[in-house]
């Protein structure tokens, strides 16, 4: 029976000492363009929610800090990936030849991960014709004293 795939798509964040992991957002893709897509989009998403405009509405009342102009810059890496045409279709073919991939960026905290994974599917079989039922012969008997045997080779087409 011929296999295809599904891909499972998830994006998770990892604490830095390997000891906690919570999952973030999870999809299932029909294709592999599908798959890369969430990928694409969740790489953006993710980036701006790392490194919000200070100006963003719920930030008026934060206090803000600048960060070091040298620190770990996860959103750089997720939108450098996300705005790569040359990543995304990388990202396609190895979907497409039914292998994982995998997009991280780390930060001070945590380690964030953008995950693909083909699962095997089966196709369903084609659906087979309907049975003859006894029920489209003519009735063989009634009640209890029907003769099951006579039923029988009327299904098996059997005198």
């Amino acid at each position: 029976m011929p296999t295809t795939h599904t891909y499972r798509c998830e994006a998770v964040a990892h604490d830095l000492t390997g000891n906690r992991e919570v999952i973030l957002d999870t999809y299932r893709a029909a294709t592999p363009r599908l798959a890369a897509r969430w990928a694409r989009q969740a790489a953006r998403r993710y980036a701006c929610l790392l490194a919000p405009a200070p100006t963003a509405p719920y930030l008026r009342s934060a206090p803000l800090v600048e960060a070091e102009p040298d620190g770990p810059r996860p959103d750089a890496a997720l939108h450098a990936w996300a705005d790569s045409a040359e990543q995304y279709e990388h990202a396609l073919h190895t979907l497409a030849a039914g292998r994982a991939y995998a997009i991280t960026a780390t930060d001070y905290d945590a380690r964030y991960a953008l995950c693909v994974y083909p699962l095997p599917v089966r196709r369903p079989s084609p659906t087979p014709p309907p049975a003859r039922s006894a029920r489209a012969r003519p009735y063989a008997g009634v009640g209890r004293h029907r003769k099951p045997g006579r039923l029988l080779l009327d299904l098996c087409e059997v005198s």
